[in-house]
């Protein structure tokens, strides 16, 4: 028999509550009948008449300047997992069958339905990665889609402008913002093809075949009539009392939005530079570390968030605009090229600002500092003492002599483009500092470099 239970309700509650919902105090559960291979049962459990959500919530999208109003939040029963696999191909035509796994189905679901007010696939992608931020905020899903913890019906529709909605095909199921996005765009182009050829488009459920990029069809939409609502007579009535929305109100984290708002006034932040640090790990959808990362760095404090790791830099009094740059851009990009997410970075957020330090110090050069976090992240080898790392390995940013010197050997041993620079060539000079980058190995700075070359050169 099916039972309420407080875990998903109150995570219902609490995407409700992020979604600028009113909770209903009193909702109730209907069966939704129809018969189809993924509900063995021939009906789902859902909240048809009254959901958890009492009035409309909206959810505002910087990326398209697009207010979303969300017209239900309710709970309904899961249904199984269907895979479209490939069988043969005969005469040309590839023939499919569907897998069926059955783990999910039955258990609680938080399906949120929106306004149909969306007009581009880029707004549907930027409602989408909105909506999951927003759960994974205040737990209600880990927001995975590609295994299944976060997914998308779109509902796509064509018409003349002024004239009323047509007729609307549902893609089922998909499991990425990309994929939906590519969906979407497929089908608005499908439909226009059959409405100007002069055929019908049915309202039907569609599927999505990631390999070809196309849409196909399932099965034929219902009307809500045809699914026969009735009362869930084996679940009661769920209340919900103003002490419980209370408590589970306070509880909440710092919303997205609140969150970027402050990034920007506390620390001075652009739209551009707060939109990608708290994007860092959105895409890293179940994601794991390597296992040797796991073993190595079992006692280390991984950072969900990119957030609260530059939070931490700037704690330790690195400037804000040198913590998220250090942050977004080159701890980024060494991660981004050992396809290390973010969250499992074996460099952690004190050992960055040593780092940072060193460079603000010009201990280092930024090209050494680059190099050695590189090389920490490839081989997950943190140094004790990053100071003493640094002179044993030779590391240390050139002395004045020390400049002098390389630069007086580049000078000797590239003749030609020393009188080219002479006869006013500027870009010969180029080719010489980067001959100097090179012959330091990175510890020389390369505007200090330039400007010692052309001293030695007027000389």
């Amino acid at each position: 028999m099916p039972r309420i239970q407080d875990a998903p309700v109150n995570a219902a509650l609490n995407a409700a509550l992020a979604l600028g919902c009113t909770i209903a105090p009193y909702s109730t559960f209907d069966r939704k009948h129809y018969f189809y291979a993924d509900l063995a049962q021939g009906y789902q459990i859902t909240q048809q008449r009254v959901s958890i959500r009492f009035e409309d919530g909206y959810l505002k999208s910087e990326d398209e300047a697009l207010d979303v109003p969300i017209l239900h939040v309710q709970l309904e029963q899961d249904t199984a997992k269907l895979t479209r696999v490939a069988l043969d191909t005969v005469g040309g035509n590839t023939h499919h069958a569907n897998l069926l796994d059955f783990n999910r189905a039955g258990v609680a679901l938080i399906e949120i339905v929106s306004a149909p007010v969306m007009h581009t696939p880029e707004q549907a992608g930027a409602y989408v990665r909105k909506v999951r931020d927003l759960l994974r905020c205040v737990g209600a899903s880990d927001g995975n889609m590609n295994e299944g913890s976060l997914r998308c019906d779109a509902n796509v529709s064509i018409h003349k402008i002024g004239t009323p909605f047509g007729v609307r095909c549902e893609i089922k199921n998909v499991n990425s913002v990309k994929f939906m996005m590519q969906a979407i765009a497929y089908e608005i182009q499908r439909q226009y093809k059959e409405i100007a050829s002069g055929k019908v488009v049915h309202q039907e459920s569609r599927g999505f075949d990631e390999a070809s990029g196309k849409t196909y069809s399932m099965r034929s939409k219902e009307l809500a009539e045809e699914y026969r609502y009735m009362p869930e007579l084996n679940l009661g009535p769920l209340y919900v009392d103003e002490k419980r929305v209370a408590v589970l109100r306070a509880a909440l984290p710092e919303l997205p939005d609140a969150r970027h708002a402050r990034l920007r006034d506390q620390y001075g932040l652009s739209i551009r530079d707060v939109n990608v640090l708290t994007r860092v790990n959105a895409e890293d959808d179940g994601v794991d570390a390597p296992a040797s990362m796991r073993m190595r760095n079992a006692a280390y404090t991984y950072h969900d968030h990119a957030v609260e790791f530059f939070e931490v830099l700037v704690q330790r009094g690195i400037a804000p605009q040198a913590a998220v740059n250090w942050t977004i851009h080159h701890l980024l990009r060494q991660l981004n090229a050992a396809s290390i997410p973010f969250k499992y970075s074996p460099i952690p957020p004190s050992l960055l600002a040593d780092v940072i330090e060193l460079v603000e110090q010009e201990s280092i050069t930024a090209e050494t500092a680059q190099k050695l976090l590189g090389d920490m992240v490839k081989t997950q080898t943190i140094p004790v003492d990053l100071r003493e790392f640094v002179a044993r390995h030779n590391m240390a940013k050139l002395s004045e002599e020390e400049l002098h010197t390389l630069c007086a050997n580049v000078i000797a041993d590239h003749p030609k483009d020393v009188e080219a620079i002479r006869n006013g060539k500027s870009k010969a000079m180029m080719k010489l500092v980067g001959a100097a980058m090179r012959s330091s190995n990175g510890r020389a700075d390369a505007q200090a470099a330039a400007q010692r070359l052309q001293a030695l050169i007027e000389l």
